[in-house]
């Protein structure tokens, strides 16, 4: 998946990882606000922890990772967004988005998550898309809440890093929802 190229929104570039990148992404490992709102970094901290010659791993088979950027400055990275589990029998995908804190409440999130699934919709052929949001986490709901996502359910007493029991809401958004203006 990562062959893919620069995929451009209205605010927002979303484009490769470059090494220049790193220190961002680290930022966004140690920010403890966002730490204490997500579930973990699974897919992240091995990409900020590699040690091939680009600085990165490649995606694993099956995701596409890009770094949110603003048009203005592309090549200062402002967060990251990311497609896994992709599947493309059931042609579904998860979500993920994680921005740093000065580019928050500013419409970058909500631009790279539309444009994100646009691109999962139309170029990918996916048909679904679904994103695990712990339940106090209401930004994030919110975000995609905006995006058109809805919110189908939710997973009691999941337990973080730390080992705590929080409940994650399930949301999804279906090209047929894109359609329909929803």
């Amino acid at each position: 998946m990562e062959g893919y190229g620069e995929i451009t929104g209205r605010k927002v570039i979303l484009r490769a990882e470059k090494t220049e990148d790193r220190e961002m992404l680290l930022g966004l490992i140690r920010d403890p606000e966002i730490v204490k709102v997500t579930k973990g970094y699974q897919s992240l901290v091995p990409a900020v922890h590699s040690v091939d010659r680009s600085g990165f791993l490649p995606a694993s088979a099956g995701s596409l990772r890009r770094i949110i950027a603003v048009r203005e400055d592309p090549e200062t990275g402002i967060g990251i967004i990311m497609l896994s589990d992709i599947d493309t029998e059931s042609r579904t995908a998860q979500i993920q988005i994680k921005l740093l804190k000065t580019a928050r409440r500013r419409g970058y999130g909500r631009d790279a998550v539309d444009t994100l699934v646009s691109y999962a919709f139309q170029e990918l052929g996916l048909n679904c898309i679904c994103s695990n949001i712990l339940e106090s986490n209401t930004a994030s709901r919110r975000l995609f809440e905006a995006c058109g996502f809805r919110q189908e359910g939710v997973q009691e007493s999941r337990a973080d890093q730390k080992g705590h029991c929080r409940s994650v809401c399930s949301y999804v958004k279906r090209m047929a929802d894109s359609r329909d203006g929803r």
